[in-house]
């Protein structure tokens, strides 16, 4: 159950689409030092929460990432576990893999305050963010709340954190290993999980070429996907 700067993820609305498929959790982005810590999404929270800079935050906190542990104690979830022989799911290593972020890296590679029960977070797409939080917090004098004033939007070094998850990121846990797969769909990615910073100008034909960028990558790699024509015909068909 389930940087170079080209990661996107989603997770699709319902229970079912939760296990379908499978959080990212701890399949997270290979770059960064090994001695680069996971944080967690409450410390991404301080600069990540202003309505000015895109209050990336709030939406990871209304997208099924965030209900991805939680889920897995759920009476539909259970269910689909029993039937794969799993008696416990929140705490079975083939659901927690893809429903926690930083589960199986070592003691040395997470704070003493992050807390894996918050499910998908920020860094199972971008990274561990240990550097990137010590850097930005150097960046505003040591105020940790000062992102959230969003002030004028700042170019993040290469290497600092994953920038633009790509699509094989998200691969990683949404796939056929999980009971309920479905492919994923550029439709859905781009309403519900990408989160930009306005404060970065981008014109439309920025924003079209990037899906279509999306798009291409899975019709490449996920199995039983048509790619964007498809993808039209199942909207049009929907009403959409």
């Amino acid at each position: 159950m389930s940087g170079s700067t080209r990661r996107i993820v989603r997770i699709g609305g319902g229970l079912a689409a939760v296990l379908a498929l499978a959080a990212l959790g701890s399949l997270v982005a290979e770059e960064g030092a090994a001695s680069n810590k996971f944080v967690g999404a409450a410390k991404c929270k301080n600069c990540h929460r202003a309505t000015g800079s895109g209050n990336q935050f709030g939406t990871w906190q209304k997208m099924e990432h965030a209900k991805a542990f939680a889920t897995l104690g759920e009476g539909e979830a259970r269910e689909i576990a029993k039937k794969q022989g799993i008696d416990d799911p929140q705490k079975s290593e083939k659901c927690l893999k893809c429903h926690v972020t930083a589960f199986g890296e070592p003691a040395d590679r997470v704070t003493k305050k992050f807390d894996p029960k918050q499910g998908v977070q920020c860094e199972s797409c971008h990274g561990p963010g240990e550097k990137h939080f010590k850097d930005r917090l150097a960046a505003a004098g040591g105020d940790e709340d000062e992102g959230d004033k969003a002030k004028e939007y700042v170019k993040i070094p290469e290497g600092e954190i994953v920038i633009e998850p790509a699509v094989d990121t998200c691969l990683k846990c949404h796939n056929s290993e999980s009971p309920t797969y479905k492919p994923l769909c550029i439709t859905s990615i781009a309403k519900e999980v990408l989160h930009f910073d306005p404060r970065k100008k981008r014109t439309d034909a920025d924003v079209e070429a990037l899906k279509k960028k999306i798009a291409d990558a899975l019709a490449a790699k996920n199995a039983g996907c048509g790619g964007p024509e498809k993808c039209k015909k199942c909207q049009k068909a929907a009403g959409k």
